[in-house]
């Protein structure tokens, strides 16, 4: 699958434009366009899929043609020629984070929305054949996705690729987001149009608490009268199991991992819902104008952007810098958490 970087942002990513299109990577929804058959972010049980991908970047000048080396005729390089080939371009690929809060919240969520239907009294056969899995957003309500190129450079029509909605009670439909907190913390008087995937997942069960060994902050004394009894500890071991039992008390009892705190109603950005890198190439004027690398995208859902610079030479004055992308799936499997 190959897509068209677009013009690329100078000194600062900038999203992927593809057939006049930006937007976000959908995998599953691309393949399904050119292999004419489904593909999906996960199994029929809600299990997340990952997809090994291989992806080739390839810079190129806005006509897209290599860079040139011809210099201005007077002896030196003209300036626009030197920024191109002193350029250094980027394409940043970032994702869904790969761990057991994702793969859960997507077998749970699978499950709440069987429930719905079920509650609704719709058959499995009364559903259209691509609705057995959900479909997520990446980011946001109704993302917009990239679109692959034709051998002519243009964009293929596709299909439609309709985001799973739900419903539940009285709230108005919404739908899911892989990154971001969703529209707000999933008060009971949520009716808002997105949530966040994972997050939800950790709202809806009992959260770790900062000190995983509480009971102990306000326990029996260290050396009690009735455990030197019992025990029959001797000074000098009283003393090595006073800083021992101290150890035990106050020492690795707090998560290495950001604890939610649910009491903060207007703290909306957690660590469990921000995007980590999958991976970055880097290019560089004439002496290497692609690179390539193998990606693990969980869901199949991807950001990739551009970026360009150029040491000692300001590019916004030069012919903007171009480029393709080009996706090879090499796996497909599932996500262990």
């Amino acid at each position: 699958m190959t897509y068209q970087t677009g013009d690329m942002g100078v000194d600062s990513y900038a999203a992927l434009a593809s057939g006049g299109t930006t937007g976000q990577l959908n995998i599953p929804k691309d393949l399904s366009l050119l292999n004419r058959r489904g593909y999906a972010s996960t199994t029929r049980k809600g299990v997340p899929l990952i997809y090994r991908c291989k992806f080739d970047f390839f810079m190129q000048n806005e006509d897209g043609q290599s860079f040139t080396t011809a210099g201005s005729g007077t002896g030196q390089v003209d300036p626009s020629v030197a920024a191109q080939q002193a350029a250094v371009g980027l394409l940043k690929i970032d994702g869904a984070q790969n761990n057991w809060v994702m793969r859960n919240a997507a077998v749970k969520w699978h499950a709440a929305r069987e429930k719905m239907f079920r509650d609704a009294g719709v058959r499995r056969s009364s559903r259209g054949a691509y609705s057995h899995e959900i479909r997520y957003n990446y980011d946001a309500n109704a993302d917009t996705w990239l679109t692959p190129i034709d051998g002519d450079g243009n964009a293929f029509n596709g299909g439609e690729w309709e985001i799973s909605q739900l419903a539940y009670e009285g709230d108005s439909e919404f739908e899911l987001a892989l990154i971001g907190h969703g529209d707000d913390e999933e008060s009971n008087e949520f009716s808002g149009s997105v949530l966040s995937l994972p997050h939800s997942y950790l709202m809806s069960r009992q959260n770790q608490l900062l000190d995983t060994n509480p009971e102990t902050s306000e326990g029996p004394a260290i050396h009690s009268v009735l455990h030197h009894m019992l025990s029959g500890d001797s000074g000098a071991t009283s003393s090595i199991q006073d800083d021992v039992i101290e150890e035990a008390r106050t020492s690795q009892d707090s998560p290495p991992y950001e604890v939610l705190d649910v009491s903060a109603s207007g703290d909306t950005t957690h660590d469990i819902t921000e995007p980590i890198e999958l991976g970055r190439i880097t290019v560089g004027g004439l002496s290497q104008i692609s690179g390539s690398i193998i990606v693990d995208v969980p869901f199949g859902l991807c950001y990739p952007k551009t970026n360009v610079y150029s040491p000692g030479y300001d590019l916004s004055d030069s012919e903007p810098f171009e480029g393709l992308m080009q996706v090879e799936v090499l796996d497909i499997y599932e996500m262990q958490g």
